[in-house]
């Protein structure tokens, strides 16, 4: 096999590759395969699946921090008056973005081309003969789950979506795919496929694949997906199974990120870089502070950087002697910059460092965050808490402590207490977004930090900033014109 190339649209896919192959009779030239003919045998199948998780690094290098991080109180920009071209990106973090919006539409497009490469690898997988049936249900296990986690990104982005489970091969059968109900999408594939994935995935994953789903990632993809849906005793029990397969946290926060000590024992599952192989993220291009030459990145800083920085309000969060702050905000003559992910290779000149999906301190604070939901006080879950804050050098929060910053009194006050937590464990990681909604905090926080930023940025700040906090983003407006999807509430 010589080289593969991979072309998809939201709706259909054509596959096109170059390849050496045994004589047949075929209705195309013999050195092309087609959706008909492809994937046809383990190692094609084991191509097919790799481009998904290619598909799903491309969402976090370019689009799954603009709404995960850039939507929410966690980041910011900072207005260059000299360069306004990054308008429209500034408008997702100020709720004032149309329904045209570039990302708005890259977001959607890019799932669909993760969930048609999915459909792809699944669609003749049932006839074709592994050397080992284990590795046929681990690969069949990996199209699930990422046709699953797509599925899930959408349906919390942009609400009722197409539900596209088939190759699609013809842009004619677009219309066809009406938005379903997003209680059918979650009951008819996020759930069937990620529980799919739980079973089907090995507990471990070898050195020379690191990088590939465990059954530790299907659990917390599924414990999330139950959390959303306020199944909170599917989460616990999703959570308690997960707590079994040997994770841990690492005793130094810093290392979770570090590219030297990738896949560490809290890692669950990390997008993978490889800087010698040209394989690496390329967003601090986009996050760097401009006019900040190289002194922050030694990539150098742009015009339009500035992108995904903390606000005042993250930075405010963290309390005094909280070591993660230091690792996740950096500062440079007064402008403070999101550092997380803030590495260089000299050699290569890229940034070698994985991008964290999954980890255990996050499935920690879920589980806590289920069994509270279920019982208060639980002292498990204070437990599981406070291991997560003796981490990052912080006291134990507990049931009448006299220190009343400490005191945890109730269930809704257990629920902010996780709440702040996950904000300032996991920032830049992109899940403060998606726990504002599933929470229903979202409104209510988003029009609060609105008002801080129209009156730390009285002089530029958008007009209309903040006026419309939208849960659902905007069917995007070229799907909407050509299928005649209905349009969410309050976009144009």
């Amino acid at each position: 096999m010589k080289t593969k190339h991979i072309f998809t649209s939201i709706f259909f896919v054509m596959i096109g590759l170059s390849a050496c192959k045994k004589e047949k009779t075929y209705l195309d030239p013999t050195n092309n395969y087609s959706y008909y003919n492809f994937p046809e045998n383990e190692d094609q199948v084991n191509q097919a699946v790799v481009a998904i998780y290619t598909q799903a690094r491309s969402l976090y290098n370019a689009d799954l921090w603009q709404f995960g991080e850039f939507r929410s109180d966690n980041t910011s920009f900072r207005y260059n008056p000299n360069d306004r071209g990054g308008l429209n990106t500034e408008q997702l973090d100020e709720f004032t973005a149309l329904s045209d919006n570039g990302s708005i539409n890259a977001m959607w497009a890019d799932s669909y081309n993760g969930i048609a490469k999915a459909n792809y690898a699944l669609q003749n997988l049932d006839a074709i003969t592994f050397r080992d049936p284990a590795v046929k249900t681990q690969r069949q296990s990996e199209a699930k789950f990422w046709r699953a986690w797509f599925y899930f990104n959408l349906v919390r982005l942009y609400g009722d979506v197409p539900l596209v489970t088939k190759v699609v091969i013809s842009p004619s059968e677009g219309p066809t795919y009406q938005r379903e109900a997003t209680s059918k999408i979650y009951s008819d594939l996020i759930i069937p496929d990620a529980m799919a994935a739980v079973s089907g995935l090995p507990p471990t994953i070898g050195t020379s694949d690191k990088g590939r789903l465990s059954k530790g990632a299907g659990l917390m993809l599924l414990a999330e997906v139950y959390m959303t849906l306020k199944r909170f005793d599917d989460a616990n029990t999703t959570l308690q199974q997960l707590t079994t397969l040997g994770y841990s946290l690492d005793a130094n926060y810093a290392d979770n990120f570090d590219p030297t000590k990738k896949n560490g024992p809290e890692s669950i599952l990390e997008m993978q870089s490889d800087a010698t192989q040209g394989i690496t993220f390329g967003f601090y291009g986009a996050w760097t502070p401009y006019a900040t030459g190289a002194n922050i990145y030694p990539g150098g800083s742009n015009s339009r950087g500035g992108l995904n920085q903390p606000t005042k309000d993250l930075i405010n969060s963290y309390e005094t002697g909280d070591k993660r702050k230091a690792v996740t905000v950096g500062t440079y003559n007064n402008i403070d910059y999101l550092k997380k992910f803030l590495y260089w290779d000299a050699s290569t000149r890229a940034n070698p460092v994985n991008f964290v999906t999954y980890r255990y301190a996050d499935a920690l604070l879920m589980y806590a965050e289920s069994l509270n939901e279920i019982s208060f006080p639980n002292a498990q879950a204070f437990s599981m808490l406070n291991q997560v804050r003796t981490r990052a050098g912080l006291p134990n929060k507990t049931q009448a402590n006299i220190i009343p910053a400490l005191a945890i009194n109730s269930q809704a006050d257990f629920r902010l207490a996780i709440e702040k937590e996950r904000r300032v464990e996991l920032a830049g990681e992109n899940h403060r977004w998606f726990d504002l909604l599933r929470t229903g905090r979202a409104v209510a926080v988003m029009t609060a930090h609105g008002a801080q930023e129209k009156a730390l940025k009285p002089t530029t700040i958008g007009s209309g900033a903040y006026d419309n906090i939208r849960t659902l983003l905007a069917i995007p407006f070229r799907q909407a014109q050509q299928y005649g999807y209905a349009q969410n509430p309050g976009w144009e």
